[in-house]
């Protein structure tokens, strides 16, 4: 059985301090420079205008992008949490749900395993 407790876990730390300690993290992630080192070359042309340009609207694009879904989710999970505590019959829904996913998704790859072989 899935419970979702009312506390808060041992040592919670200000929204603030998790936020920027999060930031720091994504921005030593040496993954996410090579990322845009091996993707983004691709798609700047001098045909288009300066490629300074063109680097910093992709880059903003990401930035903006990333910080809507990854702040949406953010949102999503704190105000889920609090659904999930005043209705325990949401969590086992919740947990069902998931299981019952994950059934299918395994389902699916062996289908599709045992049409590929």
């Amino acid at each position: 059985s899935i419970t979702v407790g009312q506390e808060g876990p041992a040592g919670s730390r200000s929204a603030w301090k998790a936020f920027r300690q999060g930031f720091v993290t994504c921005l030593i992630n040496p993954k996410a420079y090579l990322f845009v080192l091996a993707v983004y070359p691709q798609f700047l042309k001098p045909d288009y205008g300066p490629i300074w340009m063109q680097a910093t609207i992709m880059g903003l694009l990401t930035v903006v992008t990333q910080a809507a879904i990854y702040g949406g989710l953010a949102i999503t999970a704190g105000r889920s949490r609090n659904l999930l505590i005043a209705n325990p019959r949401a969590t086992i829904f919740a947990g069902r749900a998931a299981g019952l996913l994950l059934f299918a998704v395994s389902v699916f790859t062996a289908w599709e395993g045992l049409r590929a072989a």
